[in-house]
């Protein structure tokens, strides 16, 4: 399990690459790439959480994600478009991948709540397969 945390760590690391300034200077059009930086933010919280054993720390690292998520939701139903930066012709797949990953999220954040840090570690696996997995169809 150790190994997996580490190799999860390095790739964490790998993949991110989003800071909050690069997200705030793109404007209100890119609510993508806020909540990615925000997710960003949160997943360095919760590897930090993994390795000192607090899982205290990681719901209140996801409350900005969660934040952002429903400004995108709003705009959605209120009938205005998300811009992906690449394939938006898949972006009912792109809707998918997203639900999935926040239901993953959900999970996680129940399991910090209940100190259970082997679900924790679980759960960072599966919602890093989900980034890596949007990220090969969607990101640039």
């Amino acid at each position: 399990m150790r190994l997996g945390v580490i190799l999860l760590i390095l790739t964490v690391i790998f993949f991110s690459g989003i800071s909050i300034s690069d997200a705030q200077q793109q404007g209100s059009d890119a609510l993508v790439i806020r909540e990615m930086a925000a997710l960003d933010k949160a997943f360095k919280t919760t590897i930090d959480a993994i390795v000192f054993n607090k899982p205290e720390i990681i719901a209140p690292a996801y409350e900005e994600v969660h934040k952002i998520r429903e400004e995108v939701e709003t705009r959605l139903k209120s009938g205005q478009q998300i811009t992906l930066s690449k394939n938006q012709n898949q972006f009912k797949r792109f809707v998918r991948l997203d639900n999935q990953f926040h239901r993953e999220t959900e999970i996680l954040v129940n399991a910090s709540k209940k100190k259970n840090m082997i679900t924790v570690q679980q759960q960072m696996q599966k919602m890093l397969k989900l980034c890596i997995k949007c990220h090969s169809v969607f990101r640039k």
